[in-house]
């Protein structure tokens, strides 16, 4: 069993906000889990699961609650003022300090959200079917702050480099753009392969997209890439069944 690496947000978040990335450097799991695999629904030995949890709870906040949600690429937020079961959405939005708000990902793109003051933090599971049915949208709308107030950090998650997809994928955003303008944003977001239907999408570049729609101006992160780092990230395209990463924040004691 290894000490557990945290990837720390780099960006401009109150001293009372706690926030990291788990990577797969760690833990107890072993296999095609190897390392520090957060997930209980992937076939990996549950006691393993629960072992690395609590190294990361240790580690990241060992004070604080752990929520979790049952994630189903859908486009609802849960809002949390006390820990309990994990619900069925696909963000987590809480003003009470304490509670650690955890998404598991291992391509799709985690977005982190905090106030400015440190008293509102959201997370958000972010692929692209929870993106084109307004997973982001929603989950802003359901926060108490306005989007101005908000500071954004976009995780490690597959970039365009490896993310290849269908016409699909990229008629879902071009059906659900607000108005043309969104759309020639999104198709920008789209480099066709040369193969008939193929494309390589920009996930990153979609939220940002989104995000500046909604009056999100403070919007950093966004350059790790899940498939490209293997010796630190899982990914399910590269990799088939695998571990997955947790994305954790939470409202910590004022310093």
């Amino acid at each position: 069993m290894r000490t557990p690496e945290l990837l720390r947000p780099d960006w401009p978040a109150p001293a009372t906000v706690l926030a990291a990335v788990t990577t797969r450097n760690g833990g107890c799991s072993e296999g095609e889990f190897a390392g520090l695999n957060m997930a209980l629904h992937v076939g990996d030995a549950e006691s393993s699961v629960r072992r690395n949890r609590k190294l990361v709870a240790d580690a990241f906040a060992p004070d604080a609650q752990f929520q979790w949600l049952r994630q189903v690429h859908g486009n609802e937020p849960a809002i949390v003022l006390q820990p309990g079961e994990a619900p069925e959405a696909d963000s987590l939005i809480s003003s009470a300090p304490g509670i650690a708000l955890c998404v598991l990902t291992a391509d799709c793109l985690p977005i982190f959200v905090c106030n400015r003051s440190g008293d509102e933090v959201g997370i958000v599971h972010a692929g692209w079917r929870g993106m084109s049915a307004g997973i982001i949208e929603n989950t802003l709308a359901a926060m108490r702050s306005e989007p101005e107030d908000l500071l954004i950090w976009l995780g490690p998650a597959i970039q365009s480099c490896h993310y290849e997809v269908g016409k699909d994928v990229r008629e879902a955003f071009l059906d659900c753009a607000v108005d043309s303008c969104e759309q020639r944003q999104f198709k920008s977001a789209f480099a066709s392969l040369g193969k008939q239907g193929k494309y390589y999408a920009d996930l990153t570049r979609i939220a940002r997209v989104k995000l500046l729609r909604l009056g999100a101006a403070s919007i950093s992160g966004g350059t790790h890439c899940t498939h490209c780092n293997a010796s630190r990230f899982y990914s399910h395209r590269r990799d088939g069944p695998c571990g997955r990463m947790a994305n954790l924040i939470c409202i910590g004691a004022a310093s």
